[in-house]
């Protein structure tokens, strides 16, 4: 009893210290822009862009072909150097508290599959012709490439073909299925990741990676993002009867709710699945 207080309060002191930072920072979104680009955990995908000049060569004959070699040359460059920021970018993104290129310095043969992931970028948007004779190219990668390198095989939950809520949700009306779960988080400082975790107030993990497959991790990714209920892709994820919680504060990418809220979200896993098929959606400021 006397423990269980002690980590309630200790975990309440850090919230309030959040809560205060949070005041001073202002919003956090989850959409990341930098100079090159931008790390966008809603539609999961990391954007980045690379600009070269286009040599101005004048033709001796007064054909068109060096002209269009020029420009072959400067779209190659500048593919080339949105390739080198892609990588600096994905450097910046938050996995799970920890950012990319600290897991990087840790594991150094992540380094050569991202290399390989960044290989197989596609070209995000029309190729722009800039004033100056310049070109830009965008770059995109999806975050489930990444997911696919960084997520350990080990401490996910199994793939269950039978689960035992789709028993129980059948007795249940539909109309009265809870669809998934909205945690409104909009009046504290998260950090958006890609695999942030649940925590009530007694400490405990509510929703985190021992609540669904490896699998789900890397191809639907743990959780949704959106600014207000209206955002499209809320319906998408968590369907048209979520349950929806206030967050109680957070720390980094953790989200913190009250034992009574974290107790009717476990429930909702029991009856329906909602966690195990990462049903969940953040709404952040």
């Amino acid at each position: 009893m006397l423990i269980n207080l002690l980590k309630s309060t200790t975990l309440l002191f850090l919230l309030l210290l959040s809560q205060l930072f949070s005041q001073k920072t202002g919003q956090h979104t989850y959409v990341v822009n930098t100079d090159h680009g931008f790390i966008d955990y809603a539609n999961r995908i990391i954007v980045c862009r690379g600009t070269s000049e286009i040599q101005e060569k004048t033709p001796v004959d007064n054909s068109l072909k060096l002209v269009a070699k020029n420009l072959k040359i400067a779209k190659a460059e500048a593919r080339t150097i949105a390739r080198s920021n892609l990588i600096e970018l994905m450097k910046q993104v938050n996995f799970d508290g920890r950012l990319v290129g600290e897991l990087m310095d840790d594991e150094p043969l992540i380094e050569s599959r991202l290399e390989g992931l960044i290989g197989s970028a596609y070209q995000q948007g029309e190729i722009e012709y800039l004033e100056g004779d310049k070109v830009a190219i965008a770059l995109a990668v999806r975050m489930s490439g990444l997911s696919e390198i960084l997520t350990d095989i080990e401490g996910y939950k199994s793939d269950n073909m039978n689960p035992a809520y789709l028993m129980t949700s059948a007795a249940i009306p539909k109309s009265q299925r809870i669809s998934g779960i909205v945690i409104d988080a909009r009046e504290h400082a998260v950090d958006p990741s890609m695999s942030p975790e649940v925590i009530d107030m007694q400490g405990n993990l509510v929703y985190g990676t021992i609540s669904y497959s490896r699998s789900k991790a890397v191809n639907r990714g743990p959780v949704g993002y959106a600014y207000s209920m209206d955002d499209r892709n809320v319906s998408q994820r968590v369907g048209i009867n979520p349950l929806f919680i206030e967050a109680v504060g957070s720390l980094d990418d953790d989200i913190y709710i009250t034992s009574m809220d974290a107790n009717k979200v476990r429930t909702a896993e029991k009856s329906f699945g909602v966690l195990s098929n990462c049903r969940v959606m953040l709404l952040l400021q």
